[in-house]
């Protein structure tokens, strides 16, 4: 079955709302939120016993859903040859920025980055819909 669908949902779906969830991440699992008062002490988490694949992978597994996602509404169009080669530049660029500038290294956000990028792209790129431009 194919499904028609603008670009713009695509990229609401599958960037905008993996974005939005990996920013939420830090506020939902993570306790660099500063709270000034003594009663509640420095800093606070909304969720600060969450499991450790929440609280310290899920905002880098997010992203890489998002620029895989991205590489995808972008190249929807082109050849599958392009859409590999694009989706192999962006997991390529996720992995070297979690090796070289994300702060500490961390094999598993590595994976989770990574791995995110390939199967979003995969699923965006797997052409199981029309865009409503192609189907006109």
């Amino acid at each position: 079955m194919v499904r028609r669908v603008t670009r713009a949902r695509i990229a609401a779906l599958h960037v905008a709302l993996p974005l939005a969830l990996g920013a939420a991440s830090y506020v939902v699992f993570r306790s660099w939120v500063p709270l000034y008062s003594a009663h509640w002490g420095a800093h606070a988490a909304l969720w600060p016993n969450a499991p450790r694949a929440l609280s310290d992978h899920f905002a880098d597994a997010a992203w890489g859903w998002s620029l895989g996602g991205f590489v995808m509404v972008v190249w929807f169009d082109q050849e599958r040859a392009h859409r590999v080669a694009w989706t192999f530049v962006a997991a390529s660029v996720a992995a070297a920025y979690e090796i070289f500038l994300g702060g500490r290294f961390d094999r598993v956000d590595l994976v989770a980055q990574t791995l995110a990028v390939i199967v979003a792209a995969g699923i965006i790129g797997g052409k199981t819909w029309t865009t409503s431009r192609e189907a006109r």
